[in-house]
């Protein structure tokens, strides 16, 4: 337990467009540096002096919790350094201080994530054949960890949100109103589709009970870009966003062709 009167704080946050950006999306500059890695060690992701001077703060006043949808694997190639645990892979799974697997969620996502992976398997087909059929320069797959389907994602190699958008309109809004539960989610160059159960807020709220059994009372922050970050970020008692994003333009009234569902 903590002083009551000096609680920790915990701010849990998303990293991509969030503590930084892609080249693609922000240009780096002469202040910027790399923060994550292609799997061939090419630079993709660059941190600037703000988001440098944002991350120095959050980590010098509080504990820094990474809340993601990137892979283990993805997580890896990430240049910056979390000192606690990190939910990944948009809540599938749940890595200690030590960077280890949490066992008790991985056991409560096996039974909740395997019942849903042949309609997974369905769905990225579906999507494949209509990439195909459409002449699209994009790909469709079923994002697994450790052999476990967590959702499905379909990206455009040239980076056409419009086409990307239209391929979930046509093809994910049909199979979605047959299979409740389950959501599609697009920012930008990323749609996902993402099985019940399947949540940053439920793996939020599994550590946040964990944090609150070690620590007693806590001030949580919830930090993040994406309309799939709001849910957790509404488990916290604060929340931030960074201007210009998903959540930003929401904020400030500015139309997103890219959506949620």
């Amino acid at each position: 337990m903590t002083d009551a009167l000096h609680p920790p704080v915990f701010v849990f946050s998303d990293l991509d467009d969030t503590l930084f950006s892609s080249a693609r999306k922000r240009v780096p500059g002469p202040d910027s540096q790399p923060a994550a890695l292609l799997r061939n060690g090419e630079v993709v992701s660059y941190s600037n002096g703000p988001q440098r001077a944002l991350l120095a703060w959050l980590m010098r006043d509080a504990q820094l919790v990474p809340v993601t949808a990137r892979s283990v694997e993805a997580y890896r190639r990430v240049l910056l350094s979390f000192s606690g645990p990190a939910i990944l892979s948009f809540g599938g799974v749940l890595l200690d201080a030590a960077g280890q697997e949490d066992a008790h969620w991985a056991a409560h996502m096996l039974q909740v994530l395997a019942p849903a992976a042949p309609l997974l398997e369905e769905a990225c087909a579906l999507l494949q054949s209509a990439i195909e059929a459409r002449g699209l320069n994009a790909w469709a797959r079923v994002a697994q960890e450790g052999g476990l389907a967590q959702y499905v994602v379909a990206k455009h190699r040239e980076h056409d949100v419009d086409a990307l958008a239209q391929l979930g309109k046509d093809v994910l809004e049909p199979w979605l109103a047959a299979h409740a539960g389950f959501r599609s989610h697009q920012n930008a160059n990323n749609l996902a589709l993402l099985p019940p159960g399947l949540d940053k807020s439920a793996a939020l709220a599994f550590l946040l009970s964990r944090l609150r059994a070690t620590h007693g009372e806590i001030v949580t922050v919830g930090f993040g870009d994406s309309f799939s970050d709001a849910e957790f970020m509404a488990l916290c008692d604060y929340s931030m966003t960074p201007g210009g994003t998903q959540l930003g333009n929401r904020m400030a009234g500015r139309k997103e062709r890219a959506h949620a569902r």
